[in-house]
């Protein structure tokens, strides 16, 4: 048994986590053996990473047949394939979306910090949502330790010999940011680069969420979440893809036990995975992990 199970079964419809964790258990519905399923984070400090993989957790992917992510980070192969996604589609370029000012905006934004990593002539080209991802960094406190939980869950599935799998595929979850406008995305990017340019502990809502997430806090969590993304958007990047998920979860689960991380925003609400797996009749546990 992992740990103490600190919630009883959540009832069906539960909008709202009930529980302060991170880390669910999953079983019922003809299981032989316990699944689990941890809400991770793309973009933390490597030392609150390595501080929220437990004991319980480690016994957990222990315990399992197969370590299931957004995509298949073992492959390094798809991950050189995932680069040519990574551009917008029908030769859409950044200057077409934004103007001449906002452009400058962009380009000093990016020569003053090297640390992007994003060769200058893929700027105009880039996915703007994937380039607001990545200066998302400059949120953090540790610039030289930027690290996410599922390298420290890939370790460990590595460490355990265990399968190591994707629920999707980087040309599916590109194919979902493309339905998202790309000048919108542009918009997007430029608060960003705003935010960024006039940062403080008051604005930086991102460190305020990653407090709670280091916490734990998965009430404070979703209500962050259902307060600072539009309904659409959630839609897009959220609802869609767990409802594409959930029966390829449900077909996996016929055959082997899962430990499945995926970013916590995909956790919670009436279209969260943790719902979503009560619907298909599953029942669904906290962990205080």
């Amino acid at each position: 048994m992992i740990g103490l199970v600190v919630s009883t079964r959540l009832p069906a419809q539960s909008n709202v986590p009930v529980v302060n964790t991170l880390f669910w258990k999953i079983s019922g519905n003809g299981l032989t053996q316990p699944s689990y399923l941890f809400g991770s984070n793309h973009l933390i400090c490597k030392k609150d990473a390595e501080g929220l993989i437990s004991d319980l957790v480690k016994q957990a992917i222990k315990s399992v047949d197969e370590v299931c992510f957004e995509v298949d980070l073992s492959n390094s192969a798809q991950m050189v394939i995932a680069q040519k996604y990574n551009d917008m589609v029908n030769d859409v370029k950044l200057n077409q979306l934004l103007t001449t000012k906002e452009m400058d905006t962009v380009n000093n934004y990016y020569q003053k910090h090297p640390e992007i990593g994003v060769p200058k002539e893929a700027l105009n080209t880039l996915k703007p949502a994937l380039f607001n991802s990545i200066i998302s960094v400059a949120l953090l406190p540790c610039p030289n330790e930027i690290s996410n939980m599922e390298d420290a869950i890939l370790t460990l599935g590595k460490e355990n010999d265990k399968k190591l799998t994707g629920i999707s595929t980087y040309k599916e979850q590109a194919g979902f940011m493309d339905s998202i406008p790309y000048e919108e995305q542009a918009k997007g990017l430029m608060a960003k680069i705003r935010l960024l340019n006039n940062l403080t502990e008051e604005n930086n809502g991102y460190l305020k969420t990653l407090k709670l997430y280091i916490g734990q806090d998965a009430v404070k969590l979703d209500s962050v979440l259902r307060s600072g993304t539009s309904d659409r958007f959630a839609k897009i990047i959220g609802e869609e893809r767990n409802k594409l998920w959930m029966p390829r979860f449900k077909q996996k689960l016929q055959t082997q036990s899962l430990f499945i991380a995926v970013g916590f925003a995909h956790l919670f609400g009436s279209e969260g995975l943790i719902n979503l797996f009560i619907k298909n009749g599953y029942t669904v546990e906290g962990i205080k992990n």
